[in-house]
């Protein structure tokens, strides 16, 4: 018994596109800290102020170890009387505020901490079409 075998031919077309709609959130979340320094702050030309020294925007005062410090997507800037201090010269933890120098006791700092909530939503609409033509 032979086989019979068909030969057909086909070539498809492919049309249209894919629409893609991504919506990005970035929120900003800003907390601030305020403390005087006084004079247990400084030892050896370094200005040390723990948690508990700050307050908070609503006056409230920081419990120890809760200095909120940024996350991988925010940053901290520091001000001493009002004046915004260079990079480098201070380093934020939850337990404290390092300033690699002397303040005079008196002196306002203010650390103004920044992070960044984010977030992406994608959806996609298949708008392609397949016509197929088959002939022998």
């Amino acid at each position: 018994m032979s086989i019979i075998r068909i030969y057909l031919e086909a070539d498809s077309v492919v049309s249209g596109n894919i629409a893609i709609t991504t919506n990005i959130n970035v929120t900003p979340i800003v907390n601030r800290y305020t403390a005087v320094v006084v004079l247990g702050n400084i030892l050896g030309g370094v200005t040390t102020i723990p948690a508990q020294n700050f307050t908070n925007d609503s006056g409230t005062s920081v419990a120890a170890n809760s200095l909120l410090v940024p996350t991988s997507n925010g940053y901290y800037n520091v001000f001493v009387n009002g004046t915004l201090q260079r990079g480098g010269l201070t380093t934020l933890s939850p337990t404290n505020l390092i300033i690699n120098t002397g303040l005079l006791v008196g002196a306002t700092v203010v650390i103004e901490v920044i992070n960044f909530n984010t977030s992406a939503s994608s959806t996609s609409v298949n708008n392609v079409t397949v016509t197929t033509t088959i002939s022998d």
